[in-house]
Formats: structure tokens, sequence, C-alpha cells
């Protein structure tokens, strides 16, 4: 089952985000989930079983008690789907490092609109080294030479 799956149940997230800080006892859980998403304790204890088949949760014996604590393993399984999505993320306009854009080496043959028009020049990049994604747009203020600007 992908990460996000799993975690699309807010009861599950719940239970990720409360050991994420560290372990606890399957009793404290059962209370804290029960009272704050008005369940029952068979139904926390349901999550619970579906987090443990999945590889989410261990369960350790303490004495008498069970502790409850997050799998370095999903934590790594969710670290990398949120990287496919943010490696989607950066190439949705097609800015990515790979590929930026390049720009023309000899001017359009394009007609202007009248003689005297200037094409606005290209933004500076991002300290990131990347363009911002509204081009122009983005850097509002912008004066060439002034101490505004980045380049």
């Amino acid at each position: 089952m992908h990460p996000f799956e799993i975690l699309a149940e807010p009861v599950r997230r719940r239970i990720v985000e409360v050991l994420a800080v560290g372990s606890h006892p399957v009793g404290m859980l059962n209370d804290l989930i029960s009272m704050e998403f008005q369940v029952s304790r068979s139904a926390v204890s349901h999550h619970l079983r579906i987090l443990r088949d999945h590889g989410v949760v261990r369960v350790l014996p303490a004495y008498t008690e069970r502790l409850y604590l997050l799998e370095e393993d999903f934590m790594r399984a969710l670290d990398s789907a949120v990287d496919e999505l943010f490696d989607l993320w950066d190439h949705r306009y097609g800015f990515g490092t790979d590929r930026a854009p390049v720009p023309p080496e000899q001017p359009s043959r394009a007609p202007r609109a009248s003689p005297t028009a200037r094409t606005a020049p290209m933004p500076a990049p991002t300290p990131s080294g990347r363009l911002h994604r509204a081009g122009r747009k983005g850097r509002r203020g912008f004066v060439p030479g002034s101490w505004l600007d980045d380049g």
C-alpha cells in the first residue's frame, strides 16, 4: 500500500503524528485518539492493527504495557513519495535545473507593435539558480541596476 493511502485516513494520520515525537503506550493512544475523533477504542485498535500490518508502526513489549513506535522504513518510504511529488512539481513548467530555457541567439524577426517598443529583459535567476516561475511578474519592483537587482 502506498504511504499516502495509509495516511489518507485522518485517524491513522493522527496516530502517526503522535508517534512522530516518540513511542507511546497503547492505552494512551487509545484514549487520545478516541477522545479527539469520537471513535471507540476498538476502532482505534483496528487502525493500529492496519498500521502494524503495513509496517508503519512497531510494538515493543514493556513490562505490563505495549509501546508503539514508528518504523524508520515507513518514514523513508514516505519521504521518497514526497520527493517524487517535488520532482514533478519542479518540472511542471519546464524550468527544472536540467531544462532551463535558453534565450535565442538572434533577435526574433516577428514584427513589433511599434518601432519604439522594446522587449522586456529576461529576469535574472533567483538565488537558487532558477528563473521565477512567473517570469518578470514575480519580480515586482525590479529595476535593473537598482538595489533591488539580485544580479
